[in-house]
């Protein structure tokens, strides 16, 4: 038996397996794919991480405070924390990204609370929702900025709001704060947004802002005058009281007129313009005039004898009316033996008050000496018989020797003078005085005092206790002699009538009796006597019926 050969072995080549992957591993991946997309797209598109310093929180808390831009979320508060001094507050927030191009140096942020004070009531809200932070910015796109420094206060103005923004400078902050009112017309056309001291300590500062359309009422020659709600004045005409509004009456506030007589031009429509601050209308309204120091309508007035009382400001008058002021009192002593003293005031006129606002120097010249040329004179006047203050008139006097005005004198030229009525005064005054003090007062006041004694008595005689119940029986003794009056009264035609019937029986009875005999002379006389006492008796009914109280009065 032969062996079995082994058999030769063949090597065939195996079909690699298929490259695939199971379907249970590619959603695990793809899910992987789409989580880190997401966490990408999320991290790219993110808002920027801004950095707010503010003094305090403030009621601010992480992952619960929002950002505000008119009521709505843009920002969300991540971290709050102390900064590097521990002196402020660092506080971070996530802006969202569509409002990223507007986060710029102009944006502002500030904390929304409750605020209760004497100038406002506000965010009361806060009080159930908390706590939130307010931002404004401009409507154009700027370089984007990461740090910011908080506001303490909110702007009372928010940003683009249309106006003007002014400066006004007074002596001192007196009753106006931050967010008093502005007025004009006794309208509110603005508010008090800051009020600071100047640079050099010596003003207080005011920026103000006046709302669209009312800033078009400001003017160079505008007035701002601060209002405290009531402002009263006593003057010839009476007592007047003005309130400008309630919310003046308890924060102050400040208004602007433009008086009627000045040149208004055209209005400044223009921010940081600078005014002065009155502390009242009737100041503001006088600065009109007394702001007029124009020295071409300045001029001399010389006096003679003492000039005590007559002091720099005193009032410059034509017919009551002011038309100037006294800038200075000069007194020049002799320079020569047998020279006088020189006594002089420096008047400045003022030609608005006499509606001569565009004139010049020449103008004011020919116009002074026409009225000269007329009897106008300047004369030294008394003002006040109990502080003796002296003031200056223009009077006219018709039979004043012609004069002109000097242009001779220095500084300025000098205007022609009358004799002063302060003497006339003072001696009216004394006259006065020494005829009070001739009258016989000490007989005179014991007269009255006689008087009122002698009265008093009077009023407490027995005879004025009686008085009363003898004036209550005359009364009834006239009610009863009325009664009496008015039952006669009713008796009257009935007594006429027999009276009547009476004296035609006697004429019948006359008819048979001889007229010569005696009996026919006597019924004849009584026929007649009757006949005129019916007549007297009708006349009296008559009285009687037109005028019931002819008894009583007698007619």
């Amino acid at each position: 038996m032969t062996p079995k050969q082994p058999t030769k072995p063949t090597i065939q080549n195996m079909k690699s397996a298929p490259s695939r992957v199971s379907l249970i591993w590619l959603l695990p991946m793809a899910a992987l794919l789409f989580a880190a997309w997401m966490l990408w797209q999320s991290y790219v598109d993110r808002g920027p991480l801004i950095t707010i310093n503010f003094d305090s929180a403030g009621g601010v808390t992480a992952g619960e405070t929002e950002v505000l831009s008119n009521d709505v979320a843009v920002g969300l508060v991540e971290s709050v924390g102390l900064s590097d001094d521990l002196r402020s507050v660092m506080v971070q927030v996530r802006m969202n990204p569509d409002v990223a191009a507007y986060i710029d140096t102009d944006t502002q942020f500030w904390i929304v609370n409750a605020q209760i004070n004497t100038t406002e009531i506000s965010g009361l809200g806060t009080l159930l929702s908390g706590a939130y932070i307010e931002v404004d910015w401009d409507d154009s796109p700027g370089i984007r900025e990461d740090e910011f420094i908080g506001l303490k206060e909110p702007p009372l103005t928010p940003r683009g709001t249309p106006g003007m923004r002014i400066t006004l400078d007074a002596e001192e902050a007196g009753y106006i704060y931050v967010g008093s009112p502005v007025f004009y017309r006794q309208i509110e056309v603005g508010r008090v947004e800051r009020r600071r001291i100047s640079i050099d300590g010596t003003r207080v500062l005011f920026d103000i802002f006046v709302d669209a359309p009312y800033h078009r009422f400001v003017y160079l020659e505008t007035r701002f005058f601060g209002v405290s709600g009531v402002e009263a004045s006593v003057n010839a005409d009476g007592a007047s009281v003005r309130v400008e509004s309630m919310s003046a009456l308890f924060t102050g506030g400040i208004a602007f007129e433009t008086d009627d007589m000045a040149s208004a031009g055209e209005p400044i429509l223009k921010d940081n313009s600078r005014f002065k601050l009155y502390d009242s209308r009737s100041v503001a309204r006088e600065s009109v005039f007394e702001a007029e120091g124009d020295d071409r309508f300045r001029y001399l007035a010389e006096f003679e004898g003492s000039i005590k009382g007559l002091r720099k400001g005193a009032p410059i008058e034509y017919n009551g009316i002011r038309i100037g002021q006294v800038v200075s009192v000069n007194v020049e002593p002799p320079t020569e033996p047998g020279t006088r003293t020189r006594v002089f005031a420096v008047l400045q006129f003022q030609p608005r008050r006499l509606g001569l606002g565009d004139i010049d120097k020449a103008g004011m010249d020919e116009l002074l000496q026409n009225y000269i040329d007329m009897g106008l004179r300047v004369q030294l006047a008394s003002g006040n018989l109990l502080t003796g203050s002296l003031i200056v008139k223009m009077v006219e006097r018709e039979d004043a020797p012609p004069a002109r005005i000097d242009q001779s004198t220095s500084p300025y030229a000098t205007l022609p003078t009358t004799a002063s009525n302060v003497e006339a005064v003072t001696a009216d005054v004394e006259t006065l005085i020494k005829n009070l003090a001739e009258l016989p007062l000490d007989a005179l006041v014991a007269s009255a005092t006689d008087l009122l004694r002698n009265a008093g008595n009077l009023m407490g005689s027995e005879d004025m206790v009686r008085l009363p119940g003898q004036l209550s029986e005359s009364l009834e003794s006239i009610a009863a002699t009325a009664s009496q009056v008015e039952t006669a009264t009713q008796d009257l035609p009935r007594m006429m009538r027999a009276l009547t019937q009476a004296a035609e029986n006697a004429d019948e009875v006359l008819q048979g009796v001889s007229p010569d005999s005696e009996i026919y002379i006597e019924l004849s006389a009584t026929a007649r006597e009757l006949r005129d006492a019916a007549k007297s008796i009708a006349r009296f009914a008559e009285v009687l019926e037109d005028n019931p109280n002819a008894l009583i009065t007698g007619r």
